[in-house]
């Protein structure tokens, strides 16, 4: 086997890695109202990143005047974070106040003075909503009484316009809707990432006057259990801004989600539990309830609003909610649709009820102006005639408080959401349990081997490892997700994949199918190409799916006792939805509800932690309006440190991928860098010998031909014979970083993988993908080092090839479209380091010894699978 040799490194003149001969670009088409030209750029141009602006002169003191001093803040900072109670907090005050001497000491002596300090923090940072929260009452009739509700919100627009002038933010906001393309070699196709690189805000852009600029919302909801045992629940509204990217969006920053509102929740009435009358009033008092949150933007969507931005250009800003993430239920509130079991549950499109296992069709889309039609038609009718007309659409007889914004369609803004949809719905609740109780058919052996089987699994970055599953109940959407990802690989063999077993077979194909599109879902970036696939991947699953339903249900035929399981349900249908909410709003971390679900936590510890129990949500939404300010001063705070740091240094403080792939090459202290490659845990110098009587030989003999090749395709560089003896030294290293580019989003990533006999306590040695002249090849790493010659220093890894012929693929493998590698018997081979691709997850094939299965859907980038499909 000939590997690409890479030129030697001279141990004082590192090589750079070379230019990709294909000259890859990103073009830019703005939308034509916002007048400006478009834009070509590299890929990975570090010039097309935004520059960060300095708020240096703005901030020399962040802390002050809340704070005396730095340390007032800090130890603040601690008091709100970790939910210290008022009393242990006052003790810890006291200490510091009779330790105190010096500059800069803590001036702070009792909690009342932190509580006051944030108070005032809050009145001068967050300029626009100073009283953080307002209490407003809803009165709604029932019964002939009069019920009121407490609503806490804070104004949408403030809290918009503090990120907006915000001149930390201001180089990262999109204002103008952009068309991005991938071009490559003549030919250019279309990427959806970010909401403004989708169709919804290019639409929206095109419906406010021109000059005008698109201000995006994404607007979430969702109950929540503060007490273990759910007496005492909030409900959240949180908003996020779609003109900032993902990574400040569904972050913890400043730029990041806030709680902007806290929803009243009706107790449940015993005698009208279910009936129209009673849930029309909870839609009723929910939407009444939210109107006092998007009030403050209601004129403005209208007529727009001059702002000056953090750049201090002055722009005018037409607020538009672009996004709706809820789970399934909260989007029936928000659609005012009558949910599952109406006659057209969806509240995205008119489907209808028996056909939403249907994943082939499209139907028509729900409208803002047409549903407000049918509603006004039903109020003008008697009441019996206007219930028959909202039951033929599913709807409520309710006023939609998104009906007031103008350029906002809530039916268009509701969202696929992957978590509740996928992770949890279709696969955690239904296709999870279907297949542990068809498992449990072939008894208890079985049970045991699938659980034996999936702690076999090796360990992945960024995967969760089982020690079993049969026997556990999940609620947690992100084991859910790694199950699924898991499932096939490590219980294919379970089922026998016979004529007579239909049932089983086509649950594998439809699980397989499933976690496919699942992984497509997942892409943080999109071309129209994926998306195709993608679309065409979801048919495979509907018609997966329905074979498994028709060969259940002739299963139950032969045992009357059998159950046969319903999959009309709403999350199944959702799917439709899925990829058109890609081309309209991006990716769908967009518009996930992970992020937001994550925030749940913190108000459980601070219900929990800061609260006296009654009376909760005014204490924790003050605590939270405290947390938003102390991110605000603490983000000053490390871009003094970050700025004063490099004043000093002139070096950036921070490891980044950029850092580990600029190509130098050579030894930097116990790191050993080489490209795309870095080397860590060093070992000491060991010899040759220890390695085996004959590894020197094999090695000289490999680097001689490597070294040869390379001579006859290099000109100017001559052949050399290499002569080790048992005697030289080689440096093992343990561990190494892989920097490679995604092929999704032509991002760059780092796997991190180890070669070692013992980490945490077991052996370990991963697997990779190689680059060979004659393509790809997978293999295992079985020892990683270092070897000088001639004042050149080379690294080398031992591996086990995973390139053996295969004779006949097995029917099995193809229907499931498994990638099945053989391992050569009681061969190793060398390469070079540098021709490592990537790392990639291999699991044993169960039944065959030498035999391995490549996890294509583990890897969360996506990466890997495209790989596979062109090695396949």
């Amino acid at each position: 086997m000939l590997i690409l040799v890479p030129a030697p490194y001279p141990l004082d003149e590192p090589a750079a890695v070379p230019n990709s001969a294909t000259r890859r670009e990103i073009r830019t088409e703005y939308h034509p109202n916002s007048c400006r030209p478009t834009k070509v750029h590299g890929v990975n141009d570090p010039s097309h990143a935004p520059q960060r602006t300095s708020t240096r002169q703005s901030y020399s003191e962040p802390w002050s005047p809340f704070f005396q001093t730095r340390k007032d803040f800090l130890l603040a900072e601690i008091f709100l974070q970790s939910g210290l109670g008022n009393e242990y907090s006052d003790r810890i005050l006291k200490v510091f106040d009779l330790c105190n001497a010096g500059k800069g000491k803590v001036t702070l002596s009792k909690i009342s003075e932190v509580h006051t300090a944030w108070e005032c923090a809050s009145l001068k940072l967050s300029p626009m909503s100073p009283r953080a929260f307002e209490s407003s009452t809803v009165s709604v009739s029932y019964n002939g009484k009069d019920l009121n509700f407490d609503v806490y919100h804070r104004a949408l627009w403030d809290w918009a316009t503090d990120l907006v002038q915000s001149p930390q933010l201001a180089t990262h906001f999109h204002w103008d809707a952009e068309k991005i393309f991938r071009c490559n070699e003549g030919s250019s196709v279309r990427v959806f990432n970010e909401p403004w690189s989708a169709d919804a805000f290019w639409d929206a852009q095109s419906q406010i006057p021109e000059g005008g600029k698109p201000l995006g919302f994404i607007l979430y909801a969702d109950k929540t259990r503060l007490s273990s045992f759910g007496t005492e629940q909030g409900y959240l509204v949180i908003a996020r801004c779609t003109n900032l990217p993902a990574s400040i969006r569904n972050g913890n920053g400043f730029g990041g989600g806030r709680v902007v509102g806290w929803l009243p929740i009706v107790p449940e009435d015993p005698m009208g539990h279910k009936k129209p009358t009673f849930v029309n009033l909870k839609r009723t008092i929910w939407h009444e309830s939210f109107s006092m949150i998007v009030q403050s933007i209601v004129t403005h969507s209208k007529t727009g609003c001059w702002l000056e931005c953090g750049d201090g250009v002055e722009r005018w800003l037409f607020p538009i909610v672009l996004i709706l993430s809820a789970d399934y239920k909260e989007q029936c509130v928000m659609s005012l649709t009558c949910g599952a079991m109406s006659n057209f549950p969806c509240p995205i499109c008119l489907v209808k009820h028996d056909k939403l296992t249907d994943l082939t069709k499209n139907w028509p889309r729900r409208t803002a102006a047409h549903t407000q039609e049918i509603v006004q038609q039903a109020q003008s009718l008697t009441r019996a005639q206007g219930e028959a007309l909202l039951s033929k659409f599913g709807l409520r007889d309710v006023q939609n408080v998104f009906w007031q914004l103008q350029h906002t369609d809530p039916y268009r803004a509701l969202s696929f959401d992957r978590l509740h949809s996928n992770n949890t719905g279709v696969f955690g609740y239904h296709l999870w349990e279907v297949f542990k109780e068809h498992v449990e058919g072939y008894g208890r052996q079985a049970v045991a081997q699938v659980d034996d089987q999936f702690r076999a699994i090796p360990r992945w970055s960024g995967l969760n490892h089982f020690q079993g599953v049969m026997k556990i109940s999940f609620t947690n959407g992100t084991k859910f997700e790694d199950i699924s990802k898991i499932l096939i690989f490590a219980a294919h063999n379970i089922i026998p994949w016979e004529r007579s077993e239909k049932v089983g077979k086509s649950l594998l194909c439809a699980l397989r199918s499933f976690t496919i599109v699942d992984l497509f879902l997942s892409f943080e970036e999109h071309t129209e190409h994926i998306i195709a696939v993608g679309r065409r991947e979801l048919h495979k699953f509907g018609c997966h799916m329905q074979a498994y339903i028709d060969t259940s249900a002739e299963d139950a035929e032969a045992q009357p006792e059998a159950k046969l399981k319903n999959w009309n349900f709403p999350k199944m249908h959702a799917l439709v939805h899925s990829f058109d909410d890609i081309e309209a709003k991006g990716a769908s971390r967009n518009y996930n509800t992970k992020p937001n679900e994550k925030l749940h936590g913190p108000l459980k510890k601070t219900y929990a932690r800061q609260t006296n129990f009654k009376n909760v949500a005014p204490q924790i939404l003050r605590i939270e309006h405290a947390k938003f300010v102390s991110i605000l001063i603490r983000n000053h705070i490390d871009e003094l440190d970050e700025a004063s740091c490099e004043s000093i240094t002139n070096e950036p403080s921070h490891e980044t991928v950029a850092d580990e792939s600029k190509g130098v090459s050579g030894q930097r202290g116990k790191v050993f860098c080489d490209g795309h490659i870095v080397l860590h845990s060093q070992q000491p110098p060991a010899i040759l010998s220890s390695f085996g009587n004959t590894f020197h030989r094999r090695l000289a003999a490999w680097l001689t031909a490597e070294l040869t090749a390379a001579a006859a395709n290099t000109p100017g560089l001559l052949p050399r014979a290499v002569v080790l003896s048992p005697d030289d030294l080689i440096t093992e290293y343990r561990s190494i970083k892989v920097v490679y580019e995604s092929q999704v989003d032509q991002k760059q990533y780092i796997d991190r993988l180890h070669c070692s006999p013992r980490f945490h306590g077991n052996e370990r040695h991963d697997f990779i993908m190689v680059l060979t002249t004659h393509g790809h090849f997978f293999a295992q790493l079985l020892l990683v080092f270092t070897v000088s010659v001639t004042n050149n220093i080379y690294s080398v890894c031992l591996v086990q090839p995973l390139d053996a012929p295969i004779s006949t693929q097995r029917v099995k493998d193809c229907e499931l479209r498994l990638c099945r590698v053989h391992a050569h018997r009681d061969v190793t081979e060398f390469i070079f380091a540098c021709t490592i691709i990537r790392g990639a997850p291999l699991i044993r094939d169960f039944d065959k010894e030498g035999y391995y299965y490549v996890m294509d859907v583990v890897d969360h980038t996506g990466d890997l699978f495209l790989r596979c499909n062109e090695i396949l």
